[in-house]
């Protein structure tokens, strides 16, 4: 076995542990698990898709010998599976020719578009098959009214009701974008660490100029349209795959954000002033900060330096 092997075999061993901390109840354990998919980044994004597998399938292994079938599932399609696919296609390059555009590597912005189609893709289907006859939104509030009890019993019933409500109409979709964030900051930590101790097979992206394809815009669309027009469980679907969908555009205006900023005089300082105002009024400020992002690729404006919608693979480099 080499040396190659070993590390990724190691690296998926880890990602297991921090993957079963959380099913067995560690105090860290929650923690834990947003980094499992770590390891086999910092594998992949530095030895190659071929280690990235290795090193999934021994995490897989581990889970499934530890926490049994349902564990081994539930890590595969969190953490091995989608770390093994950004891996994958963040490695793919085409040749550049004279008169092409970009470096060859496979643009970001559409990797970033295909993991949240593929977000809210499971998770519908996942809501879909737990659903009851009374709808998916009906058998979530149960759920999460179970959950509140034992979570939060100084709440009275009143309390936990209001914290259900506003919680369930979008709970398909706010645990699909939470996940869609903790691979994505994963595997910029994980670029960030190798590109430091300079064994990263990709130089790293940069931000500023990410793009998003045009197709997503039109499945966003439709997901919105069909949200609005429908009813039952076809418009809670919709509703929240839409909420998945808008998560690049996020991203996206987040970039113009700091593009702007940029041109100041005070570029720290207003960002500084910009993510208070984003942690105080989360969701608020998120939806505006979308918003931006939508008309940015829209209307292919874009501050200097920035990218804008690019058809098929708009292009994205990170800072």
């Amino acid at each position: 076995m080499g040396k190659n092997t070993l590390l990724a075999v190691g690296g998926g061993g880890l990602s297991a542990a921090a993957s079963l901390m959380a099913l067995l109840g560690s105090p860290l354990g929650v923690a834990a698990a947003y980094v499992a998919p770590l390891p086999i980044l910092l594998v992949g994004l530095a030895l190659g898709s071929n280690a990235a597998g290795i090193a999934a399938s021994a995490g897989l292994v581990v889970v499934a010998l530890v926490g049994g079938t349902v564990a081994a599932g539930v890590y595969s399609g969190m953490h091995a599976l989608p770390s093994w696919l950004v891996v994958h296609q963040a490695l793919l390059r085409r040749p550049v020719s004279p008169q092409g555009t970009g470096d060859g590597w496979y643009p970001i912005g559409l990797l970033v578009a295909v993991m949240a189609l593929l977000g809210a893709f499971v998770s519908a289907s996942t809501a879909l098959a737990g659903g009851d006859g009374d709808g998916i939104e009906a058998a979530i509030t149960s759920i999460l009214g179970g959950v509140m009890e034992v979570a939060a019993p100084g709440f009275d019933a009143e309390q936990r009701q209001m914290l259900v409500g506003s919680l369930a109409p979008v709970f398909v979709g706010f645990s699909a974008v939470t996940w869609l964030a903790m691979i994505v900051l994963n595997a910029v930590a994980a670029q960030a660490i190798l590109t430091r101790r300079g064994i990263a097979i990709r130089p790293t992206p940069k931000w500023s100029a990410l793009s998003l394809p045009d197709w997503l815009g039109w499945v966003l669309a439709a997901a919105a349209a069909i949200g609005l027009i429908a009813s039952g469980d076809a418009a809670y679907l919709a509703r929240n795959c839409a909420l998945v969908l808008s998560a690049p555009y996020f991203l996206l205006g987040l970039a113009v954000v700091h593009g702007l900023a940029q041109r100041g005089r005070s570029p720290g300082m207003v960002l500084v002033l910009f993510y208070m105002l984003l942690g105080v009024f989360f969701a608020l400020a998120a939806a505006v900060v979308a918003l931006i992002g939508m008309i940015a690729a829209w209307s292919g404006r874009r501050t200097p330096g920035g990218g804008a919608s690019g058809g098929a693979a708009g292009d994205s480099r990170l800072d």
